[in-house]
């Protein structure tokens, strides 16, 4: 069984690179990150005080309409029994779950590092509660995968190349850009989609719960990067950050695939990898994904040059222009 691997596979290890910054200022020196802070405090919750009890549908464990799913409509699809699409959809729920789970623990170690490394205080503050979250969102989705589930995925070898690259990057703003707006953009969406999507009561309160904590690091990153690159940085270290985005860009696009998930259901990979590849459906569900990283790229000024052709060839830059209503959002009262 997939879970059986998942226990068996061992640790990752990163060399990290960065520097830890003791401030001779506490003073609070920005209004936008002072805000979020302060409704971060208040909007703390607990994962005991949902009722772990529950027991989840084994054929739908999140409730979702197969319209969501990679290979709805295709042949396929169409050839499944009943059985064969309940296990189809147990996959490919279990496997999107758990790769939410390896990205909230790779949040983690980026959160902790930027709370070490970050030179304002309000965006250390920040920075240090994320880290609270991330852990709670480590559980949450721990005992989602594993205790309900009970099929956990491996980190797919696409999102472990990108949170390495993150995670290990001597610069600050490079790993708030992998982590804060790539990962943190996609994982939204995906929360987003299955508040809306999910019938399973239990599911959509959860979710729910971490959507609105990811809104806040998301509205985080988007400052703080947006500063840095439309004044402080130079041309040719734009051009660094523009090729980073890009290859982020297209790993995401090709991770939310899904491949992993063909061979332990009995299916061959590379053909099962072709069929969604050439899916209109499969097509529209992954770019539905990036409705908020586009926008928040084009608000930190990295809408040009190569990026725009990344997102032209994968037909995501229409989004650009999509209000950006995150930063909106949490600069509002709790």
């Amino acid at each position: 069984m997939i879970m059986d691997q998942a226990v068996r596979a061992e640790s990752i290890v990163w060399p990290l690179n960065g520097v830890a910054v003791m401030s001779a200022s506490y003073a609070q020196e920005d209004e936008r990150f002072d805000r979020i802070y302060s409704k971060s405090k208040q909007q703390q919750w607990n994962v005991d005080d949902y009722d772990w009890t529950y027991e989840l549908d084994a054929d739908n464990p999140l409730k979702l309409p197969d319209q969501t799913l990679l290979i709805y409509g295709s042949s396929l699809w169409d050839r499944l029994s009943d059985e064969r699409r309940s296990e189809a959809r147990r996959h490919f729920q279990s496997w999107t779950l758990s790769q939410i789970l390896h990205g909230e623990q790779g949040a983690l170690m980026c959160a902790a590092k930027l709370a070490q490394g970050e030179t304002s205080n309000s965006a250390r503050m920040c920075a240090a509660v994320q880290v609270f979250d991330e852990a709670r969102h480590v559980e949450a989705y721990s005992r989602l995968v594993n205790d309900k589930m009970r099929l956990c995925y491996p980190l797919s070898s696409s999102l472990a190349s990108l949170l390495e690259d993150t995670v290990t990057s001597p610069d600050l703003d490079i790993t708030n850009l992998g982590m804060q707006i790539l990962v943190e953009g996609i994982a939204l969406s995906i929360f987003h989609s299955l508040v809306v999507y999910s019938q399973d009561s239990f599911v959509k309160k959860l979710v729910t719960q971490i959507q609105r904590d990811e809104a806040r690091h998301f509205a985080v990153g988007q400052i703080t990067l947006t500063d840095l690159y439309t004044n402080e940085l130079t041309s040719h270290e734009l051009m660094i950050r523009e090729e980073f985005l890009c290859e982020g860009i297209s790993v995401l696009y090709e991770h939310l695939c899904a491949d992993d998930i063909w061979e332990p259901l009995g299916h061959n990979r590379k053909e099962c990898a072709g069929l969604v590849r050439e899916s209109l459906i499969a097509a529209t569900l992954r770019r539905n994904l990036f409705r908020r990283l586009v926008p928040a790229v084009k608000s930190m000024g990295l809408l040009r040059g190569r990026v725009v052709q990344v997102l032209e060839s994968l037909r995501l830059l229409d989004y650009a222009d999509w209000p950006m209503r995150d930063i909106e959002q949490q600069m509002s009262a709790p």
